[in-house]
């Protein structure tokens, strides 16, 4: 069960004014499960969100947030975990602290959509839960993209996402995920589209551990029923995908594309990346008037 409840001020400034709009809302959340709504329990977890975010004059925009949040442990969702006990092959149950609070912090920023050039970017921080492990991480959530459009035909949007968890107990890497991605467009006549897409996502993972208790080895059931070591993991890899398009007229159309993944162990290294798939596909249609 989830409920919900916003309220929000929003206040305008005289034309011309450095701030031209200003919206203030106060949010607050909860949720609950089944059970604990209509019987014992209580709200499972509980968030008090602040935001502002305000248009200044020129068309720039900010924001800001603070976030306060509660969430309680749910005992349904680590059914699958155990803990590694001192003697092989012996298995702990896993029980989590009975919450874990959160403060996290949001800032945001966009400038005016210039003729050739526009930019923004939000970065979230702080402390927040790392559900692996059931324990609470210091974050760094960001994204930040670039529209660039040199000529009226040419267009190139980058963009950048980043979410990292670092362990509050010593600081280590829980999980790491980057994703810079690449697209580039061009209308060569109202009739003759390219599009062409280039993305890398590197993804990491520590070994999990009770980090908020115990400390000892996480082990997560698999599909077999057999409980097994939740080791560290890499994942690097980049895709590709390219698209030719001509629309002569309303009701005839060709497309023909090609898409490839490929693989590598080291991030970002590329020097020994791998195909690991292919794709290709055409249409094409054509309108008969009778």
């Amino acid at each position: 069960m989830h409920a919900s409840f916003d309220q929000r001020a929003s206040f305008f400034g005289k034309e011309g004014s450095l701030i031209e709009a200003w919206n203030a809302d106060v949010v607050l959340d909860g949720t609950w499960k089944y059970d604990g709504f209509f019987g014992e329990g209580g709200v499972q977890d509980k968030k008090l969100h602040i935001n502002n975010n305000a248009t200044l004059r020129g068309g720039w925009k900010v924001g800001d947030s603070v976030l306060i949040e509660s969430f309680g442990y749910d005992p349904d969702f680590y059914a699958d975990y155990a803990l590694q006990g001192a003697r092989p092959g012996e298995l702990l149950p896993f029980v989590g602290v009975p919450t874990l609070a959160n403060l996290d912090y949001v800032l945001s920023l966009s400038t005016p959509d210039y003729k050739h050039l526009s930019v923004s970017g939000n970065a979230v921080w702080g402390k927040d839960e790392n559900f692996d492990e059931w324990s609470s991480a210091n974050i760094l959530f960001a994204t930040l993209q670039v529209d660039w459009r040199p000529t009226e035909k040419l267009r190139l949007n980058a963009l950048y996402n980043l979410q990292q968890y670092k362990r509050r107990s010593d600081g280590s890497l829980v999980g790491q995920r980057r994703i810079p991605r690449l697209k580039l467009e061009y209308q060569a006549s109202r009739s003759i589209f390219g599009r062409l897409i280039a993305e890398y996502d590197a993804r990491y993972q520590d070994s999990l551990r009770d980090d908020s208790r115990t400390e000892a080895p996480i082990l997560i059931r698999d599909d077999s029923g057999l409980f097994q070591p939740a080791l560290g993991s890499r994942q690097n890899g980049l895709r590709l995908d390219a698209l030719f398009a001509w629309q002569p007229t309303p009701g005839t159309v060709f497309f023909a594309g090609y898409g490839s993944s490929l693989r590598e162990n080291d991030p970002f290294a590329f020097r020994q990346l791998s195909r690991s798939g292919d794709g290709f596909f055409v249409k094409f249609s054509y309108l008969f008037r009778l």
